[in-house]
């Protein structure tokens, strides 16, 4: 077993065979089966357990299932995924809920064995390239295609999923604006395919940190790039690091996605969408900021960094109503 789900919903497990399993990357006899099998009685580590948000979990392991079926196959060396060998979901005797498991390969084996919980400047670009990938790959998906089989707004914290969090906010200018900025980010005229829940967690490393996979897609959906962007920034740097390189990493991210948008979608202007990306960057970050007040209001992750660009996007939104 390699670790439990968040709040026991089951686990993830490595497992060797004498079959081998092809890959992009080679072959293996191991490979990773994450087992979903919810608790009867469902305890959240801060306390949130709701009927709500166990249908949103149970949701959650249906969409990651079904983007490695239809998604991760067209995702190739430069947005690296795992490959889906089996899916399953069974009812065992005596069992009140489903149990499924979802079969894929094995990154380790496929030489991103390495993880971490902080980044250097230089292995952060190695991440920023893998999003830049990613979600010019996915920049032409229509936002029908994407409601079929993913969510219809991708992260884990956007408001329509969130409203109990946001109800516990104090009273704020954040809270005020919260459905203006929540509607700028889902109306843009670029979307794309997002990860969702892009912290540093969920990236896998090769040794020497120069190239990278990622894992988790339960909140995979439609979206604007930079929602992961800043999600990713906030969780692999420290506020320092953050204030003097925040701008100088959305430049690299910037960079990377005009580049890889001429080289994925050449009918596509990348100017116009990382302008477009650009210009909500702030309020991408004020949204994540509007989800921990009201999740978990005393998170290291609100620091002073974090609470300038927010007030810098309610500065900015103020101004256009």
């Amino acid at each position: 077993m390699l670790q439990s789900l968040w709040s026991d919903y089951g686990e993830i497990s490595r497992f060797t065979t004498d079959e081998s399993f092809s890959d992009p990357l080679g072959a293996s006899n191991s490979f990773i089966v994450k087992v979903i099998r919810p608790p009867l009685e469902v305890k959240h580590p801060r306390g949130w357990s709701s009927d709500f948000s166990h249908q949103r979990k149970l949701r959650s392991y249906q969409i990651e299932a079904n983007f490695y079926q239809s998604w991760a196959p067209l995702c190739d060396e430069n947005c690296r995924v795992p490959s889906l060998i089996a899916k399953q979901t069974f009812v065992e005797k005596n069992q009140a809920l489903s149990i499924s498991m979802i079969a894929m390969t094995d990154l380790d084996a496929a030489g991103f064995s390495h993880r971490a919980n902080q980044l250097s400047l230089t292995q952060t670009k190695v991440v920023l390239r893998w999003l830049a990938h990613f979600h010019a790959k996915f920049l032409n998906i229509s936002k029908a295609e994407v409601c079929k089989q993913l969510w219809p707004i991708g992260s884990y914290w956007h408001l329509a999923t969130r409203m109990q969090e946001f109800n516990l906010m104090p009273e704020s200018k954040l809270k005020l604006f919260a459905h203006e900025i929540d509607k700028l980010l889902n109306n843009c005229k670029y979307m794309t395919v997002i990860h969702g829940d892009a912290k540093v967690a969920n990236f896998c490393f090769s040794a020497d940190f120069n190239h990278v996979a990622a894992v988790d897609f339960q909140y995979v959906g439609s979206g604007i790039g930079v929602k992961d962007v800043i999600y990713l920034l906030g969780s692999c740097l420290s506020e320092k690091q953050l204030m003097h390189n925040f701008d100088i990493l959305m430049n690299v991210y910037f960079d990377y996605l005009q580049q890889a948008i001429s080289f994925y979608q050449p009918e596509i202007d990348p100017i116009a969408v990382c302008n477009e990306w650009r210009n909500h960057t702030d309020l991408a970050w004020a949204d994540f900021e509007r989800f921990l007040v009201g999740w978990a209001a005393e998170h290291p992750k609100r620091n002073q960094f974090s609470q300038d660009i927010t007030a810098r996007a309610i500065a900015k939104i103020s101004n256009i109503l």
